[in-house]
């Protein structure tokens, strides 16, 4: 069992993290990006956590990257120090709440548009001095950005904004997560970084230099030394691993670092059971080849709906669980699951050592 402690058992759902699978899983990308003589950003969206965070940058991580900039003010909160906020800060209170954050560590700031670098500018003006910013550009997942040569005369037009200092170009290799072989992964991640340095050498060609180009994603992380051209890697869920990763290629499930720990509540028919587990700690977040979850050491199981507080497993033949069984799930994604908890419980050997607030959670703002 992933968890041996019979106290805790009896008080699910909850969150159980390996200490030991994710104090390889840091390690290990750590010495990835250093063997490519990449510089490792984490996406800290992914834990939530400043002590998994401060974990990462003992193992080599230049900084980290937040999704929002409620999350940034958690991690300098706890003393780190360079933070990237990978999304665009728009309105007077997020500038003014950007500019307070600025007097305690070192900030960059994601953008795509010109209408919200006028807005950071203004904030370097006020303190006169320039801002680092990255462009996002578009490289084919289609959220944020333009293609690698519109984004050219765009970012032309933010790089004469004078209290801006455009560091680099970033990108998000989200699309991965839709391929199932490790030659398309790897290829999505190649034509990603040629993309950027399309962009960047057009800028450069008008002037303007660009330092970094920013890659992001677990599903391509592990291809890091035959990307071309990548400076910077910003994968998140490689700390934990989940469904999606392992859907890739990416991981094991002995380096899925985390657990739902649910408990079988109820055995209605003999082809279905109810856990206690549903959208409130799992999330609805889908998975291509079906259910939410992998229930660990039962393939004959599946979740295949889930309501607020129940999960609705099928089961294909027989089964051996009982109500008050409890069982493991790796989630399909791991980010909504830890943003809904309080808490992880940390395990080494089974046995429990640590709860790890996740104080970034809800930082939605």
């Amino acid at each position: 069992m992933f968890v041996r402690d019979e106290g805790l058992l009896g008080d699910t759902p909850f969150l159980a993290v390996d200490m030991d699978i994710l104090e390889r899983n840091i390690k290990r990308m750590a010495q990835l990006a250093a063997e490519a003589g990449v510089k490792l950003r984490p996406h800290t969206k992914t834990h939530k956590s400043p002590r998994i965070a401060q974990m990462q940058l003992d193992a080599g991580a230049t900084g980290i990257t937040c999704a929002k900039l409620g999350e940034a003010e958690v991690m300098a909160d706890h003393g780190i120090e360079d933070i990237l906020i990978a999304f665009p800060l728009i309105g007077r209170t997020k500038l003014e709440r950007f500019h307070a954050l600025l007097n305690r560590c070192k900030l960059t700031v994601a953008l795509d548009d010109i209408e919200v670098a006028k807005g950071i500018n203004q904030v370097g003006e006020h303190r006169k001095c320039k801002i680092p910013v990255y462009v996002d550009i578009d490289t084919g997942l289609q959220r944020m950005g333009r293609s690698p040569l519109d984004s050219v005369s765009h970012i032309e037009r933010i790089a004469a904004l004078p209290f801006l200092d455009i560091k680099g170009v970033m990108s998000h290799t989200g699309q991965a997560y839709a391929k199932d072989s490790d030659e398309d992964v790897k290829a999505i991640a190649i034509q990603d970084a040629e993309m950027m340095n399309e962009t960047k050498q057009a800028l450069e060609k008008k002037g303007i230099y660009i330092e970094e180009i920013s890659i992001g994603a677990t599903a391509t992380a592990r291809f890091i030394k035959e990307i071309p051209f990548a400076t910077e890697m910003r994968p998140g869920m490689y700390a934990f691993n989940d469904r999606y990763v392992m859907g890739v290629g990416g991981a094991t499930e002995e380096e899925c670092a985390v657990r739902v720990m649910a408990t079988v509540v109820a055995h209605p028919t003999r082809e279905r059971i109810i856990i206690d587990a549903g959208s409130k700690t799992l999330s609805q977040d889908g998975y291509k080849q079906g259910g939410y979850g992998q229930i660990c050491g039962h393939p004959e199981a599946s979740i295949r709906s889930l309501s607020e507080e129940h999960g609705t497993v099928y089961v294909d033949g027989a089964s051996e669980l009982r109500i008050g069984d409890v069982v493991e799930i790796i989630p399909n994604h791991i980010c909504p699951p830890i943003n809904l908890a309080d808490q992880m419980y940390a395990f080494r050997d089974g046995l429990y050592v640590e709860t790890i607030p996740i104080l970034g959670r809800g930082k939605n703002r």
